[in-house]
């Protein structure tokens, strides 16, 4: 059985959820909240689109303890571990050493609870693409991650984990992640050139995240990790139009789930997709397009946020997986 399974659920009955002691996470999207006392409550600063709503859970197989490490809550059933933390920024120019100190502490946590291997990351922080300091926050904060993965591991550009980066209109600095005792395995997309690999012109360190990571939790049962994937074909982005862009992204969501499922025993199939969209556009017209690609099944999240390059306009990440959730 599959130690995590993820799904969306309607807000109204959510809270059912903190009852169940096999909880990793329960993802609420809005605005924050004052902190909860249930580390398991993540919650995201990202309006839905439409103005629904919508909770993320994060299940497991096993019951799961909880705590929180240095600021680090987590939540871990024996098998995955979800971890999530929230830092106040001093400073807009502060952003690159606040994230070390971010990952830093996610990194202590893991390793404390016996994960070492962090699989996927989510990063959200505001002003993304404005200029602090000579220097864009994006790209501050891949300077930031990369030196904490730098001193995390030698040999990082074969470890990176899935990642996020998302604007929000919240202050602070938000991490999430989640982490296995066992590594998965990169994958990278064949119509993209490494994100590691990136040229200078994208910043003094290039972005520290692999496309996605396909992880093995049992003989037949994979998970694909979706890192956030825009219009880009190369290193360059492509379209100004966000329909345009959607279709290109789509066509990488496919690239990237086929190149993974190569290494699986059965084809990986979308579980659920997460649309990051930095327009207020309706979401009707981007579903059809989604539906039209991946087929009807798959459910959607659509939220107003901020993307990693200032023309890029919508972003998807999301899971797949070889069996049945």
């Amino acid at each position: 059985m599959t130690p995590v399974t993820l799904f969306y659920n309607d807000p109204a009955s959510a809270d059912a959820w903190l009852n169940d002691d096999r909880l990793l996470a329960l993802v609420r999207f809005g605005v924050p909240a004052p902190p909860p006392a249930d580390p398991r409550v993540c919650v995201i600063p990202l309006p839905a689109l439409s103005g629904g709503t919508t909770v993320e859970v994060w299940l497991g197989a096993r019951p799961a303890q909880t705590g929180v490490l240095d600021g680090v809550h987590y939540a871990d059933n024996g098998d995955a571990l979800f971890l999530h933390l929230h830092l106040d920024e001093s400073a807009p120019d502060a952003l690159r050493p606040l994230t070390t100190s971010a990952y830093q502490r996610l990194f202590a946590a893991a390793h404390a609870r016996g994960y070492p291997h962090l699989l996927r990351v989510w990063n959200y922080f505001p002003a993304i693409n404005q200029e602090a300091g000579g220097l864009e926050r994006y790209r501050a904060f891949c300077v930031g991650r990369h030196a904490a993965l730098r001193a995390e591991r030698a040999e990082q550009e074969t470890h990176l984990p899935a990642a996020s980066a998302i604007g929000t209109r919240e202050p602070g600095l938000r991490l999430c992640a989640l982490a296995a005792r066992e590594s998965g395995w990169q994958i990278e997309n064949p119509r993209q050139v490494s994100a590691f690999h990136y040229p200078t012109q994208y910043g003094p360190q290039s972005p520290s995240f692999s496309r996605a990571i396909l992880k093995r939790w049992s003989e037949q049962d994979y998970h694909l990790y979706i890192s956030g994937t825009a219009s880009v074909v190369g290193h360059a982005s492509q379209h100004q139009d966000v329909m345009a862009q959607l279709d290109e992204t789509l066509l990488n969501l496919a690239a990237l789930i086929a190149q993974a499922s190569r290494r699986t025993p059965a084809p990986l199939q979308p579980v659920l997709f997460r649309v990051y969209a930095r327009t207020d556009l309706d979401p009707a017209p981007a579903r059809e397009r989604i539906v039209r690609a991946f087929g009807p099944d798959v459910p959607l999240l659509f939220l107003h946020a901020d993307i990693c390059r200032q023309e890029l306009l919508i972003e998807i990440e999301g899971l797949a997986a070889s069996v049945a959730q």
